[in-house]
């Protein structure tokens, strides 16, 4: 699964919107969008801190789609 496909599926199951997750994370939600779009490809920090905030357990898994996108 792509990242950005796995990072909207698991902001949905959450019930967060695009504003909502980039405040938790502490990302705009203008980076956020284009990632979630698959425009650009989050950096290990944007995607640690997408983790973080989505209370993602496994963040290793997480982190490593984030490195290999498609």
């Amino acid at each position: 699964m792509a990242f950005h496909t796995k990072l909207k599926e698991l902001r949905q199951q959450q019930n967060l919107t695009l504003r909502k997750l980039g405040e938790k994370a502490g990302i705009s939600y203008s980076i956020l969008n284009s990632i979630e779009n698959g425009r650009i490809e989050p950096s290990k920090d944007v995607a640690l801190a997408l983790a973080i905030a989505l209370k993602i357990e496994d963040r290793e898994e997480f982190l490593t789609l984030a490195r290999n996108p498609f």
